[in-house]
């Protein structure tokens, strides 16, 4: 693998990395938000997007190797 083919890996990696780290921010504002409104749906779907969105980043950096 060239320098140029590594360099454009590890910036990918960088910016899932980013995102996850701002998904699970985003995950505990909610999870404390979401314990003082125990059944506010719309809280709960936003925590379950981050969930998912985490797990597909998650899937592209494994693929990224």
């Amino acid at each position: 693998m060239n320098l140029k083919d590594q360099f454009d890996k590890n910036e990918k990696r960088l910016a899932i990395t980013r995102e996850l780290m701002e998904n699970a921010r985003q995950r505990i504002k909610l999870s404390s938000e979401l314990e003082k409104e125990l059944n506010n749906l719309e809280l709960q779907r936003r925590i379950r997007q981050l969930e998912l969105k985490s797990k597909v980043l998650k899937q592209q950096e494994k693929e990224l190797g």
